[in-house]
């Protein structure tokens, strides 16, 4: 190939040339074990990766993007949860510290009690939208994930679907 043209050639013609360089190398006596250059090896594997559809590596890059995007909702959902339920213990604690104080008269102590009774309800409520609101963003990233590894995957049977079928390897005739 003379400098400045591009590279024509396709991974299907690399494998074939790996292919090639295995089963002209020489063989070690009374082994299925062959001898085989190390460079010219590395090289047309460096050159069968290069040769990879951006699709494959944008597919590999889809799962890792899914992997940190499920990871920071994860993260999130339990701080808000954590939160939450900080914020539920501390009007508990409020509630309970408030009763306390007006256990010495029977009414007082009734409202108080009642009053602890909707705060810890309120809480609760508020907890349950916050869990149900990480719930809904955890499904909403997911779904959106699906959606996009759904279109990579396509990509990548296309790819496939392009690609001819593979031939069985040739064997070498044994002497």
């Amino acid at each position: 190939m003379a400098a400045g043209e591009p590279d024509t050639t396709t991974v299907l013609d690399l494998i074939d040339q790996l292919e090639e360089l295995v089963t002209t190398s020489r063989r070690l006596p009374f082994t299925a074990t062959v001898v085989i250059n190390e460079d010219e090896t590395l090289d047309l594997i460096d050159r069968a990766r290069m040769g990879l559809p951006e699709e494959l590596v944008q597919a590999r890059h889809t799962l890792e993007d899914r992997d940190r995007i499920v990871a920071a909702a994860e993260t999130e959902a339990e701080a808000i949860l954590a939160r939450a339920e900080s914020e539920a213990q501390q009007l508990i604690t409020q509630a309970g510290d408030h009763a306390e104080g007006l256990v010495s008269e029977h009414a007082v102590l009734a409202e108080a009690l009642t009053r602890g009774e909707a705060l810890v309800a309120e809480a609760e409520a508020q907890a349950a939208a916050i869990r149900e609101e990480a719930d809904a963003y955890a499904r909403e990233v997911m779904v959106q994930l699906e959606e996009h590894l759904n279109r990579a995957l396509g990509t990548v049977r296309k790819g496939i679907e392009t690609l001819p079928r593979a031939t069985p390897p040739r064997r070498r005739k044994k002497s």
